[in-house]
């Protein structure tokens, strides 16, 4: 098996447990992770005409990050199907990258989007909140303001374009 591939596996799981096993932030009681996003995505679709009026933003840009946060929610497993084709790792580790980054510069940098209090920022954290099951799941490991989620977010996404780049069998 060739670098690309066994990068492209590793890609797509570290996606997954960034996604759905370890939360992006977090406080008591309630965290942000892709299972809140999964569980709050029936009233982002019910809903979207009042709540983009709400956050003040266009309907269009709302739509537009639904789909962003759906797809975000599917690039692990989609990462997992890059194994066998190079440009859908790609395309599919450019979703977990953006998200990570952004989510990160928002944190850091709060100039950029409008900091922690811009709509786009608060409409993902309300989106993508849930409930801390047994304050156990999804694990909560706090990393400076960021949590282990948002790293690994960002580390599958760097591994996937990596693994794009790579050859996918071996010469020997």
């Amino acid at each position: 098996m060739g670098a690309g591939k066994i990068l492209a596996i590793i890609a797509g799981i570290v996606t997954i447990l960034g996604t759905f096993v370890f939360a992006l932030f977090g406080g008591t009681g309630l965290v942000g992770s892709g299972i809140g996003l999964i569980l709050n995505i029936p009233d982002l679709l019910m809903d979207s005409a009042s709540i983009a009026s709400g956050f003040g933003i266009n309907i269009i840009l709302y739509w537009v990050f639904v789909i962003l946060f759906i797809i975000w929610l599917a690039s692990g497993v989609l990462q997992l199907i890059g194994i066998k084709n190079r440009v859908v790792i790609i395309i599919f580790s450019l979703f977990p990258l953006t998200l990570g980054l952004v989510f990160m510069l928002a944190l850091y940098v709060p100039d950029i989007f409008g900091g922690t209090s811009g709509p786009l920022y608060v409409l993902f954290v309300l989106a993508s909140i849930g409930e801390h099951y047994g304050n156990i799941f999804p694990f909560l490991v706090n990393l400076g303001d960021a949590a282990l989620g948002v790293y690994l977010l960002i580390a599958g996404g760097v591994l996937g374009i990596i693994s794009g780049i790579l050859p996918r069998e071996d010469f020997i």
